[in-house]
Parts: C-alpha cells; sequence; structure tokens
C-alpha cells in the first residue's frame, strides 16, 4: 500500500508540474486549452474553470494539455450526422448542439455535409425544414453542446498554430523547464533537511560490514593522515585510495580530541560515472553532512540538479549509440511498472529518500521530453524552430503523420519496456 500510494503521489506531482507549465505558458500566449488532463484513459474525475475542463483519467502513463490548434482536436461532426444549432442575429452559429440534453430554443437543425472549425470555420449541411444547402461561418464566440457542457470553438487568433514561433517554443519547453526547476526545489529542500556534505575529511554514514565498519571507524571520525600522507580533505582521502592497489593502509583518525591509529583495506567497487561504470577502490563511508551555512543548500541544490542532469544526459546518450553499435536491451529502460517498484523500494526508506527520488526522476522526464522525437516535446519543437528558420510552417499534413510515427513508436516502446519490466520483477 506505501508502495502504491507514494507510487501515485510522485507520479502526479511529476505529471501535474509538466503539463501546468505548458498550461500557464500556453494560457499567457492567449491559446485556449480546452483540456488539462493527469493520465490517460477513461476519466475518473473532472472539472471545469473557465474554459478548460481539468481531468483525472485512468491509467497512470503520463497526461496532456490540449491545445486548440495543435492537431490533437477531433472535428466531432461527420458528413451525414444530424446536429442543431443556434444562430445570432448576424446569421453565424454560436453552438452546435451534438445530444438533446439542452434546453435552446428557436434552433435550426442541419444534416451535415461539411464543417471545418479550425481554419475556414463554417459548417454546411441541409436544413432539415427547406431542405436546402446552407453555410454558416461560426461566430468568434462559439461553443459544441455535449452531455450539457459547452466546449469552446477556438477563434484563429487562439490556436497554437496561429501564434508566432517565439510562444510556441515556450509553450512546449515549458513542460521541461518546470520539470527543471522541480528538482531544483525538491533538491535544494532536501539538503535544507539533511544539511550538506562537509568538503573536510570527516566521516558520516558507514556502511555495515564494509572495510570501515570492521577498522572500527565511527561517525564524527576526522582522518589526519593515510601511510603517512596528511589529508586535509575529502576528495583527499578517496583520490589516495583511488591511486593506490588494494592493500591495508594505515590511518590515523581524531576522535573526541584523541588521536587514534587504525589499519583499512579498501574493496573494489563498480560505481556509476556518468554513461560508464568504473571500478574504485572504496571503504564503505560518506561524508559527514552539516548545516553550518545558510546558502549552501541553495548552492549544493543548484550543483546536484546540473550534475543530475549531465549524469542523465549522458545516459541516454550511451543509451542511443547502444541501438547502433548492438548492445542496447529494454533492462536499459524502465517504464511504468519499474518506475512502480523502485519509488516502492525507496519509499521504504523514508520520506527523504524518496524526495531525492522524485528530484531525480523529474530531471529524468525533463531531458526525455527534449529528445529529438515526433509526439514528444522535443520533436515539436523542431518543427517550431523550421518555422522560426525558413519562415513557414511545416506542411501540416506532414507534421501530423511524422507525429502520429512518434506516438506509434512510443506506444511500441511503452509496451516492450512495460513487458520487460513485467517479466524483470514478477516472473
Amino acid at each position: 500500500m506505501l508502495g502504491m500510494l507514494s507510487f501515485i503521489i510522485v507520479f502526479g506531482v511529476l505529471v501535474t508540474v509538466h503539463e501546468f507549465g505548458h498550461l500557464y505558458f500556453a494560457k499567457r500566449a492567449g491559446i485556449m486549452c480546452p483540456e488539462f488532463a493527469i493520465g490517460m484513459g477513461p476519466k475518473l474525475f473532472s472539472y471545469k474553470k473557465d474554459e478548460t475542463l481539468y481531468t483525472i483519467r485512468l491509467l497512470p502513463v503520463g497526461g496532456y494539455v490540449m491545445m486548440a490548434g495543435s492537431g490533437m482536436e477531433q472535428n466531432p461532426v461527420t458528413a451525414g450526422m444530424t446536429v442543431s444549432i443556434k444562430k445570432n442575429e448576424q446569421n453565424e452559429v454560436t453552438h452546435i448542439i451534438l445530444d438533446d440534453q439542452h434546453q435552446f430554443r428557436q434552433i435550426e437543425q442541419l444534416e451535415a455535409v461539411d464543417s471545418d472549425f479550425e481554419d475556414q470555420l463554417f459548417i454546411k449541411g441541409i436544413d432539415q425544414y427547406t431542405n436546402e444547402e446552407v453555410t454558416y461561418p461560426i461566430a468568434d464566440e462559439a461553443y459544441f453542446v455535449r452531455e450539457g457542457d459547452l466546449i469552446q470553438i477556438a477563434p484563429r487568433d487562439r490556436q497554437f498554430k496561429n501564434k508566432k514561433p517565439w510562444p510556441k517554443f515556450l509553450t512546449l519547453f515549458a513542460g521541461p523547464l518546470f520539470n527543471f526547476l522541480l528538482a531544483l526545489v525538491l533538491f535544494i529542500g532536501y539538503f535544507y533537511a539533511t544539511g550538506t556534505p562537509t568538503d573536510k575529511a570527516v566521516i558520516g554514514d558507514i556502511l555495515q560490514d564494509s572495510p570501515a565498519d570492521k577498522a572500527g571507524l565511527v561517525t564524527k571520525d576526522r582522518v589526519v593522515s593515510i601511510d603517512g600522507n596528511s589529508i586535509s580533505k575529502w576528495e583527499d582521502m578517496t583520490s589516495y585510495f583511488n591511486s593506490n592497489d588494494i592493500k591495508t593502509h594505515h590511518i590515523i583518525i581524531e576522535r573526541d580530541g584523541r588521536e587514534l591509529k587504525k589499519e583499512i583495506k579498501p574493496v573494489k567497487a563498480t560505481l556509476q560515472d556518468g554513461s560508464k561504470q568504473v571500478k574504485r577502490a572504496v571503504i564503505g563511508v560518506n561524508p559527514l553532512f552539516t548545516h553550518d551555512n545558510l546558502l549552501d543548500p541553495l548552492i549544493y541544490g543548484v550543483k546536484t540538479t546540473f550534475k543530475t542532469g549531465l549524469m542523465i544526459f549522458s545516459l541516454v546518450g550511451a543509451l542511443f549509440t547502444s541501438i547502433f553499435t548492438g548492445t542496447f536491451s529494454f533492462d536499459m529502460l524502465n517504464g511504468p511498472v519499474g518506475i512502480y517498484k523502485n519509488t516502492e523500494k525507496i519509499a521504504s526508506l523514508g520520506i527523504l529518500p524518496l524526495v531525492y527520488f522524485t528530484a531525480s526522476l523529474s530531471v529524468n522526464l525533463g531531458i526525455m521530453n527534449l529528445l529529438p522525437i515526433p509526439a514528444l516535446d522535443g520533436g515539436r519543437i523542431l518543427f517550431v524552430l523550421y518555422e522560426a528558420i525558413f519562415r513557414r510552417p511545416v506542411n501540416k499534413k506532414a507534421e501530423i503523420a511524422i507525429i502520429s510515427l512518434g506516438a506509434v513508436f512510443l506506444f511500441f516502446v511503452m509496451i516492450m519496456v512495460t513487458w520487460n519490466d513485467i517479466q524483470r520483477y514478477f516472473f
């Protein structure tokens, strides 16, 4: 139960922040956003404020902001369909009624022949009373009426595709940007809670049954020297062990004002260094975390966000390289199932490790969404850059086809990763 609750919270926070970034900048640009959704699939909860319907959906596999003119909308009126319309004094359609749950008066019925609710903004049909073919323009403020809800039809100037490249870019980039900002806030909060690692050679946490534990080191021991070499900084100690063979070292530590002699023999451990795994000599200790400086958590939060981003970026680069070198494996990826299992494991360690994990996931989500893959933010940003450089948008049909192919590709990858996760964790 703890793992499931933690996963729902972590997923909800990451996706909500990401999609809110898109929503915030879209609204600032004057783009109409009919829906803001967390999750996919059937609707579990909905709330409408102004022109936007806020929904929570069943499947925890993402979310979206539906923007007018972004290619996500579907025309609800098809040829041969009978609809009711209400017009204003200028003979413009103000309401297209798609059901019988309404109380409108003075309406007309049409058998739809053709319609366009994005570019030309019209509806053509056979008037059911006169049996004549008529064409009506759509008013600047017009709505679809379905199940008692009013869904506004976006005027041309409020559609994503009709905005200039700069607001388009900001709207698309805002999702990943907000993920980076969330990670920064979480990392800063984490370090304010735990303190920041000191650069002095003072022992913090000690791993059980590690060389340091067996040698009798305890938290707050200060390493004075190793094999007669003076040690003043944490890096001095780690560098010394890494640059020497695995052997027994004689160290002097200071504890409660007294100097003690100890013997310690490091072990080789495989550590992740960016996209590479390296073997290093370790003794099983972490630096001491302190609250000495009020600004240190801010500085360390920025550094950790940047460092995490570089590490994930290098791992993504290694992932794509592996595709061409033939070393790719779906074990290199984690889907919702894998993220759930990792969240469950981290949540059992406490709230602070979960905060750190969430911050790392947020950086990962931001970077992955910036990949130049159609259907992701990065792929759509490429279309915007093309428009900015060549002063014309990409052909609409070509753009829709490319994005659709990207969506199919991502769906296939998600299925394969999820199946691989299920086999890895449950069989």
